[in-house]
């Protein structure tokens, strides 16, 4: 036997009422794991004076086996003076004390998380790994311009219902619209769903507001005659950028990541015909990720083709196919603001670049007649 164990004690014949035998009592202090950490424990399973049976669990105080041993040995004299391991009236509010013979150990009180930390660790992990870039750019403005600002000092356990519900009242003084307030509460529920999948809350709130309805927006698209003034009137670089979107349907970050080696050609008589692109990717505030629809082949239109070829015949398979006036890869905005430069000398205000997203997707709609 080793020396920590030390020797088999004998139980005193006045203590035998216990219910111990000699065994059980030289393994009432042991070595357990704990959260990674060793700790002894000091764990006594004995009969109250009315014979019910009763266990006793708690951490050493002082964490070596002499102290250890000493304080169970207070315990043992305790309980058979007075039938429990404390002084009548002296028993301390968080003691491992129990009635029940197969009674745990009560576990140490986590310590309360505000809104603020969560958000910090759901910004370092969940949003990084799980979200898209355009994504976390949303989330992050909606964490910083309304939840943080409202519940961040506050602790998990009072983030709940009446907490959302008021933050939802003020967004509304503020005149916001029905989509931003349900984008807001769409982000609290995810941080509130990471906060459970975490062990900090047991449960998301039951009693959060209702995402409202939100009526739907009609979609108002530009006529032919519209685009091709836009169209008309572009110079070279913008009418490629403008022309895979109304042709192909392209959306801007996927204009951004086009690259030479997407565009296949075909070829009549020496002159390019049609072909199709492959849409790999999108570029989001620099960042490339998965197109929105996933990966997918498009016909490219005779007309398409014609813009592509002095770009795509001697250029590097890696090059991007749109660039900007300055010759580099289009930035996040850039497509958007050269649009609104040229939408207005052709004296066609009002509309987005996104519309010319819409309107290739009216045209290649096999349901689609113009009347």
């Amino acid at each position: 036997m080793s020396r920590e164990d030390g020797p088999r004690a004998t139980v005193p014949a006045s203590q035998r009422w216990l219910g111990w035998s000699e065994r059980n009592l030289t393994m009432a202090v042991r070595k357990v794991e704990r959260y990674g950490e060793t700790r002894l424990l000091i764990d006594i399973q004995y009969k109250k004076r009315d014979g019910t049976r009763a266990r006793f669990r708690k951490d050493a105080e002082v964490q070596t086996w002499t102290a250890a041993r000493a304080e169970e040995k207070r315990y043992l004299l305790n309980i058979a003076n007075f039938g429990e391991p404390f002084e009548p009236g002296t028993a301390p509010d968080d003691s491992d004390d129990s009635s029940g013979a197969n009674a745990a150990p009560k576990p140490k009180p986590k310590p309360k998380k505000t809104f603020a930390e969560v958000v910090s660790e759901f910004r370092e992990t969940f949003m990084v790994a799980e979200l898209k870039v355009t994504s976390r750019k949303g989330y992050e403005s909606v964490l910083r311009a309304s939840l943080l600002p409202k519940l961040g000092k506050l602790t998990l356990d009072k983030v709940d219902g009446k907490a959302a519900a008021d933050l939802d009242l003020a967004l509304s003084k503020r005149k916001l619209s029905r989509s931003t307030r349900n984008n807001t509460q769409v982000v609290l529920r995810s941080v509130l769903r990471f906060a459970k999948s975490r062990g900090y809350i047991e449960d998301r709130p039951a009693n959060l507001p209702r995402l409202k309805q939100v009526g739907q927006r009609v979609l108002e698209i530009p006529s032919d005659d519209q685009v091709e003034q836009i169209l008309g009137v572009a110079c070279d670089t913008h009418r490629l950028g403008f022309t895979l979107m109304s042709d192909a349907g392209l959306r801007p970050n996927e204009v951004r990541a086009l690259r030479c080696k997407d565009v296949q050609l075909r070829w009549e008589k020496g002159e390019a015909v049609g072909g199709f692109l492959t849409v790999r990717e999108g570029r989001s505030h620099g960042e490339i990720h998965t197109p929105k629809t996933g990966q997918r082949e498009i016909p490219i239109s005779r007309e398409l083709a014609r813009v592509l070829v002095p770009v795509v015949k001697s250029a590097a398979r890696e090059a991007y196919v749109a660039l900007s006036d300055t010759g580099e890869p289009w930035g996040q905005s850039g497509l958007k603001q050269a649009f609104a430069r040229t939408s207005k000398r052709a004296g066609v205000e009002g509309w987005s670049v996104y519309c010319l997203e819409q309107y290739a997707s009216r045209s290649l709609s096999p349901d689609f007649t113009d009347t």
